[in-house]
């Protein structure tokens, strides 16, 4: 069999293509870049590409499809329309057209007639087409899935590793998290079945959990003493977007309060052995100290995105507001400058400084402004250490702070900068 999987690049995507059975199969794989060197790669792009006939042109030969495209959350580029409803209904139209022999769509628990956020209607809406196709389909549709490298565990653990407890509400909505070895095996299950015409199926663990219970078994993972829990209202959604984090989105937190569980049975019954627990995957072993170095250091880049554009800020402001303007004059004329460009530097300076700091704190293209905020932290420094050199025997040490302040940078540099 010749299998096509959209959305390989994902968590989910790049698991399935990792644990696919390739004895009697070969492996078809999406990309949006044309320098992807990956063998069997099929390029698109699922924001752009809504054409039947582009989808007829890259499905010749191909005999299941597998949809694992999705976003939590939308951007600049990425709509939850074009990649959850326009694309897919593309894509099935050619698979259709083409008779594929199975579609596997990956969609969401809770994308059904009482969906009410855009994600889940989104989803729905794709779901609603494939079933009025004349295809052999399977529609599955998972609670959150968690592994080593899943988006929502890395937050899970981050939140479970800070010192205050956060916690949704009351905490006591349901979540059902499945592990992504069993969505995997179920795709190989779904593609060597021969007993159902069209599926459907809710992928969930074996067990619902509260989300607060959720965060105190990874606290435990991680080997931490329980915090202290402190409880956020849902309205403080807005915080998702100040931090840049997507799963605290205003959609997400309503679909965390709808819960997120269901009767794990039916999942049992089509693959004939029982679902792994959080227990018996993740939480078989305590934490190793890589993992746990992790989790500590998940919201650092947040945190140190807005010390930096403090420092910034601040230093503008001190600068041209607060520090005596004469001896700000006079530590222009100790590197050399005077007369008629003391004044215009100084407060072109100044201007740098406070829009590198709005920046900073606004996220803009954080990778290349820190590389720019190093390098003008270098620049000053060696003007000062050539010119002023009296500087570094200073006790308040205003330029031997510049190294600690380079190293942060650098350290958010080599660290995952969240965009």
């Amino acid at each position: 069999m010749n299998i096509f999987i959209v959305g390989a690049s994902g968590f989910i995507g790049s698991a399935i293509v990792d644990g696919l059975d390739k004895k009697d199969n070969t492996v078809f794989i999406s990309s949006r870049s044309e320098n992807d060197s990956r063998a069997n790669t099929i390029f698109c792009d699922f924001s752009k590409d809504f054409s039947v006939d582009f989808w007829k042109e890259k499905l010749k030969n191909i005999d299941i499809v597998i949809n694992a495209v999705g976003i939590i959350s939308e951007s600049k580029g990425q709509k939850f329309a074009d990649l959850h409803t326009q694309a897919p209904i593309a894509l099935f139209k050619a698979c259709e057209q083409l008779k594929v022999k199975k579609v596997i769509q990956i969609s969401a628990l809770g994308a059904d007639v009482n969906a009410i956020t855009q994600y889940h209607k989104s989803k729905r809406a794709a779901d609603e087409y494939l079933r009025s196709t004349k295809l052999h389909y399977y529609i599955l549709k998972p609670s959150i899935v968690y592994g080593e490298d899943g988006v929502s565990t890395e937050l899970f653990k981050g939140l479970a590793a800070l010192p205050i407890t956060p916690i949704v509400d009351d905490g006591e909505q349901l979540l059902q998290p499945i592990y992504i070895g069993d969505l995997v095996k179920t795709i190989n299950a779904c593609i060597a079945d021969a007993k159902h015409e069209n599926l459907e199926l809710d992928l969930v663990g074996p067990k619902a959990i509260t989300y607060k219970e959720l965060l105190g078994l990874f606290r435990a993972w991680l080997q931490k003493r329980p915090a202290f829990e402190l409880k956020i209202p849902q309205w403080l959604s807005f915080m998702g977007k100040i931090l840049n984090e997507p799963a605290i989105s205003k959609d997400n937190l309503i679909m965390l309060k709808q819960g997120n569980s269901a009767d794990a049975q039916p999942l049992e019954d089509f693959l004939g052995t029982p679902l792994r627990s959080m227990q018996e995957t993740i939480f078989l072993k305590n934490a190793t100290p890589a993992q746990k170095l992790a989790a500590n250091f998940y919201f650092m880049p947040i945190l140190g995105r807005f010390v930096l554009g403090f420092i910034w800020i601040w230093t503008a402001i001190v600068s041209g507001f607060l520090y005596p303007h004469d001896q700000s004059i006079a530590l222009l004329n100790d590197v050399g400058i005077s007369g008629v460009f003391e004044e215009p530097l100084l407060y072109i300076s100044l201007l740098l400084d406070f829009i590198i700091g709005i920046l900073t704190i606004a996220g803009w293209r954080l990778k290349e402004l820190l590389i720019f905020q190093f390098l003008v932290i270098v620049v000053y420094t060696t003007i000062l250490t050539l010119f002023a050199p009296y500087h570094w025997l200073h006790p308040f040490g205003p330029i031997s702070k510049n190294l600690a302040l380079l190293m942060v940078i650098l350290m958010m540099m080599l660290m995952k900068v969240k965009k």
